[in-house]
């Protein structure tokens, strides 16, 4: 299955900018592929502003968010995997969301068998279904 993290973080940030609200996300600057300016980083997190008006030619696809940002004047290109964005607050509410770590999910085709029996409450009911009126 597709995460559900980007989806979540387009539809914050759209109703963040419709809001006229100003979006930020908390990043872990320390994982692999977090193209960010190192000297504004604390900690190894840093916070971005990425509403529209922030973040020039804004791009947040189902793997990253990307584009330009400006700090201490100069134009700087962001590159930032939504696995290192552990949350979205709107700067005016502090209203926001928490991102779940979604788990990886496993690669295409069948699961090992490991010659375990399969549970008994995985199995699907056998027979025909069964309605029952309730006034």
């Amino acid at each position: 299955m597709i995460p559900r993290k980007p989806y979540l973080l387009r539809a914050m940030v759209e109703w963040a900018e419709d809001n006229a609200l100003t979006p930020l996300i908390a990043v872990d600057a320390t994982m692999a592929g977090v193209q960010v300016p190192a000297g504004y980083v604390e900690d190894g997190r840093i916070t971005l502003n990425i509403g529209f008006s922030a973040l020039n030619q804004r791009q947040i696809s189902n793997e990253l968010v990307s584009g330009h940002a400006r700090f201490g004047g100069r134009s700087e290109y962001l590159e930032v995997p939504l696995s290192a964005i552990s949350a979205l607050v709107v700067r005016e509410t502090g209203e926001g969301m928490v991102f779940p770590e979604e788990e990886v999910p496993p690669p295409d085709g069948p699961a090992p068998d490991d010659g375990a029996p399969p549970d008994d409450d995985s199995r699907p009911p056998r027979g025909r279904p069964k309605l029952k009126l309730v006034k």
